[in-house]
């Protein structure tokens, strides 16, 4: 049994990367470009710290407006209900019931802008599987310790590969997995990780089972 078991939402039980092309369609419709759509994304993702993350439809579409883009407010209605598509990944919920099995705690662990992540978490309908939810601004290494420092068998399942790196170097005890992101990194970025990656959650509830 695992004593603790984090597990991200974003691109892992979450098809971010979907819901992100969803967002620029909407903007799309009021003529942004891709080009402008990708620098504005990032600009409205991060706070001050990078790696720490705030964004909203609101800030974003601010940013936008700032560059002399018309985006009425209906847009952020049409942004808003997006939230209420299910863009959860095919096995992610016979993964969580798995893992829940194996776990005396089992915390979802996500980094993002509190209401929205709310949001999101309400819409894919995975809440009723996890002991309980953080929603921080970053730092997740930290969260993890903070939470669970007493504890001596720990799984963190993530697709960020730069906060895996990150948490292992922090943490090197704990049994880190990660899911491949569909677009963001490639598979000689995954091999020089270090790091056991994997295709599908399928894939990653296999692997952790030889841990238990």
């Amino acid at each position: 049994m695992f004593d603790f078991s984090f597990i991200d939402l974003d691109d892992t039980l979450f098809k971010t990367y979907l819901f992100k092309e969803d967002i620029y369609n909407c903007f799309a419709r009021c003529g942004v470009s891709r080009e402008d759509y990708k620098k504005t994304y990032s600009q409205a993702v991060f706070g001050p710290v990078v790696g720490y993350f705030d964004y909203t439809f609101k800030k974003h579409a601010d940013i936008l407006r700032d560059l002399g883009y018309q985006i009425p407010d209906s847009t952020i209605v049409e942004l808003n209900k997006l939230l209420e598509k299910n863009y959860n990944f095919e096995d992610a919920e016979n993964f969580l019931i798995e893992i829940k099995k194996i776990s005396r705690q089992m915390i979802l662990l996500t980094a993002g802008e509190q209401k929205l992540q709310e949001k999101k978490i309400a819409g894919s309908g995975l809440a009723k599987y996890f002991d309980g939810i953080e929603i921080i601004e970053g730092g997740k290494s930290q969260k993890i310790f903070e939470l669970a420092d007493s504890a001596s068998k720990i799984l963190f399942v993530n697709d960020n590969m730069q906060e895996n790196i990150q948490t292992k170097k922090d943490l090197p005890d704990i049994i880190l997995v990660g899911t491949k992101h569909k677009v963001r990194w490639t598979e000689d970025n995954y091999e020089a990780s270090n790091l056991p990656y994997f295709d599908t959650l399928s894939e990653v509830k296999d692997y952790v089972a030889r841990f238990i």
